[in-house]
């Protein structure tokens, strides 16, 4: 009885070793028939690749990281760079390369296929069998013109989802290693690139070229030694200034005033026939006395005078400057004046 069992568990193992080099080759004959289709268009062919999972996050690449990418044909079409790669019992994804990135993203999806899980896009509007989602809606509508409604119509069921993500473009569908579905979807999605060349770009903000090599590089990566240095010493001699400035700000310069305007305002402009007295010496104490212009009348006895900037000349025996105080009053008056058109 225990032989019988022997043998069985032999055959057993034998038939599971049959089986996994059956699904081995299998696999093997997949991963030809896109190294096949690869050679086609001049692409190169890898087994897997892990980067391109950190490249590309959303639609059919919103995936658990224990999916991997395998069977990747790579190269260029039409000018672009292309990829081509199967998310492991997932999706067939067509990735082309855009010239410039830009931050909108319009996912154009079958109405079959549910909604983007991306909590940052909205929805548009349905555009022929399919839907179309975008994070600037604004934008997308400008993007959806008549060529845009012609792919979204002409454009086969079998290709689901076509996104843009950064510097690319992609496209999935259900696993293949159709010769005819590959060319028409790597066709479609180069289709959709040229579509949304139209996005706006994102502008990454730049130092100004250094002046004293003006055709040097602008990009910090890229400058030689000598330039950056430069340019680091300029920034933090800017930055050294505003905080300096910031810091310790120069207060303004109190404007000289004159010893008279320290006085009431009552002794500024004496009215008439009040006696002129002199300034309080309390408001004046701790300041320095300057001349006061001396008040001299006009021609003809008019009581109106002229201020003078220069200091007045010193009266005889004085020993100090005139001022208004120490002049005569002055008598005159419009009707003291004679009448010159009078005749005796």
């Amino acid at each position: 009885m225990t032989i019988v069992y022997f043998v069985i568990a032999v055959l057993a193992l034998a038939g599971a070793v049959a089986l996994l080099w059956l699904d081995r080759q299998r696999s093997s004959v997949a991963r030809h028939q896109r190294a096949v289709w690869g050679d086609q268009h001049e692409f190169k062919f890898r087994e897997s690749d892990t980067k391109l999972r950190k490249v590309f996050h959303r639609a059919t690449m919103n995936a658990p990281d224990r999916v991997a990418v395998q069977d990747v044909a790579f190269g260029h079409y039409h000018g672009a760079e292309a990829v081509v790669f199967d998310l492991a019992e997932t999706a067939t994804v067509i990735a082309v390369r855009r010239s410039t990135p830009s931050s909108v993203v319009v996912d154009l999806r079958h109405e079959d296929v549910l909604a983007p899980a991306e909590d940052d896009v909205e929805l548009l509007g349905a555009m022929g069998p399919r839907v179309i989602f975008s994070n600037n809606l604004d934008v997308a509508r400008r993007v959806c013109d008549r060529r845009m409604v012609t792919l979204a119509n002409t454009a086969p069921s079998y290709i689901e989802v076509l996104w843009n993500e950064g510097n690319w473009v992609l496209g999935s569908m259900p696993l293949t290693t159709d010769a005819e579905h590959l060319d028409t979807a790597l066709d479609v999605v180069r289709r959709f690139t040229d579509l949304l060349r139209v996005l706006p770009p994102i502008v990454d903000p730049q130092d100004a070229p250094d002046p004293r090599d003006p055709h040097g590089p602008i990009r910090a990566e890229l400058a030689d030694e000598k330039t950056e240095s430069m340019r680091d010493k300029q920034r933090r001699a800017r930055i050294a200034a505003a905080a300096e400035d910031a810091q310790s700000p120069d207060e303004a310069a109190p404007e000289p005033t004159r010893a008279w305007s320290a006085a009431p305002e009552s002794a500024k402009q004496p009215s008439a026939g009040k006696p002129v007295t002199a300034p309080p010496a309390s408001s004046t104490a701790g300041r320095r006395m300057q001349p006061m212009p001396v008040r001299r009348p006009t021609g003809g006895g008019s009581r109106a005078a002229d201020r003078e900037d220069g200091p007045a000349t010193p009266p005889p025996g004085t020993g100090r400057p005139a001022r208004p105080y120490d002049m005569p009053p002055t008598t005159s008056s419009p009707t003291d004046r004679p009448n010159r058109h009078r005749k005796d």
